[in-house]
């Protein structure tokens, strides 16, 4: 009995090449599903995390600031027009000095210098308004000083720390020592009540004409 040739045998029958051939096109399929899917589950991770993580860490921030607690000495004071602002006094002795923070910072960029100077006289730092944890409870209220210098300039700062040094009864005369906005603050102070300003130390202060024309962009 005669044998058919190999390549005789493969080349007549079609149907195995057939079903190799779609086998290997439900494989390539089912590579493709699964790279498809690897990109939606990737894609779904990023949104989740977009989604979730930061009103979960703006979350984890407001609890924490919420947890913080006053220093050592620190006080709050009622200043009125529901306002109440951190103030914080060390040792003892006249006159007494008061430090004024830089623009945007808190009184606690002061500890240092304030644990210094404590040794000598006494010494006080403070929040102003928004800062720290000095903060306005009512907006109702008004004074001749708020409709003459508004919300947020320099007059209704050192009004707010006139109040403040009253509501606290810190008996002038007072050193103001302030450092850039703070310097501002403390040279308008002493124009207004310079009865009670003994000493002005300015730390590199703002300039006065700071704000007229173009200034403020070339100091910035």
């Amino acid at each position: 009995m005669r044998r058919k040739p190999e390549s005789q045998s493969a080349s007549s029958d079609p149907a195995s090449a057939n079903r190799k051939e779609q086998r290997a096109h439900r494989q390539a399929e089912a590579t493709d599903r699964v790279s498809y899917s690897s990109v939606l589950i990737n894609f779904g991770k990023c949104l989740l995390l977009i989604v979730i993580v930061p009103p979960f860490l703006n979350y984890a921030s407001l609890q924490r600031e919420g947890q913080m607690l006053l220093p050592k000495d620190g006080q709050m004071v009622d200043v009125g027009l529901g306002q109440k602002m951190h103030l914080l006094c060390k040792g003892r002795g006249k006159p007494a000095v008061i430090l004024d923070a830089p623009t945007g910072m808190s009184s606690d960029i002061w500890l240092h210098v304030q644990e210094t100077v404590s040794s000598l006289t006494k010494v006080c730092t403070y929040d102003r308004m928004g800062l720290g944890f000095s903060k306005r409870l009512m907006q109702n209220e008004t004074t001749g000083t708020e409709k003459v210098w508004g919300a947020s300039t320099t007059g209704r700062m050192v009004d707010d720390l006139h109040r403040l040094l009253q509501a606290a009864e810190i008996a002038p005369p007072f050193i103001l020592v302030g450092s850039e906005l703070g310097a501002l603050n403390s040279r308008f102070y002493s124009h207004i009540h310079d009865v009670q300003v003994s000493d002005l130390v300015m730390i590199d202060p703002i300039p006065e004409d700071i704000f007229e024309e173009d200034q403020w962009k070339e100091y910035w």
